[in-house]
């Protein structure tokens, strides 16, 4: 009986979270107009991060090697 009340805490939990705290934040924290921006302008933000992600590919190479590689001549 424990487990079935636990179980319904949880869902009651998430069913709070999901449709009461998230949303309140959202309009709190401003992201309900990025949102509607997004929207509006039809942007696709998944595209914005992949091309963010091929144009910062490259340079994590160089970091990489400047860091194995820096100051091997001092002592």
């Amino acid at each position: 009986m424990k487990k079935w009340l636990a179980l319904g805490c949880s869902f009651y939990c998430i069913y709070l979270l999901c449709f009461s705290i998230l949303p309140f934040l959202d309009e709190v924290l401003g992201f309900k107009e990025a949102h509607q921006k997004l929207a509006e302008e039809d942007i696709e933000s998944g595209a914005w991060y992949y091309i963010f992600v091929k144009k910062v590919e490259p340079s994590s190479e160089n970091v990489r090697h400047t860091l194995i590689y820096w100051n091997k001549g001092e002592k």
